[in-house]
């Protein structure tokens, strides 16, 4: 493990995180509302059948959630 992540490195920190990612996620689907295809794609691309279980955590908005949800029923 590299000297600077063993110590807990401030770049790794949950509140950088957190401040880098918190004002892009504020208008992400106004910024991006035409990629439901690519969800779609991605989704069909997993080869998911009715029945099968997924998990969808801490992947952004929760934007690929209808894709998966029909995809699994």
């Amino acid at each position: 493990m590299p000297q600077d992540r063993a110590q807990g490195s401030h770049r790794d920190s949950a509140t950088d995180v957190r401040d880098f990612f918190t004002p892009r996620a504020a208008d992400w689907d106004s910024r991006f509302p035409d990629d439901g295809p690519a969800y779609a794609a991605a989704v069909a691309d997993l080869g998911l059948r009715p029945g099968d279980a997924v998990l969808d955590a801490g992947c952004g908005t929760g934007r690929a959630l209808p894709a998966l949800r029909a995809a699994v029923g």
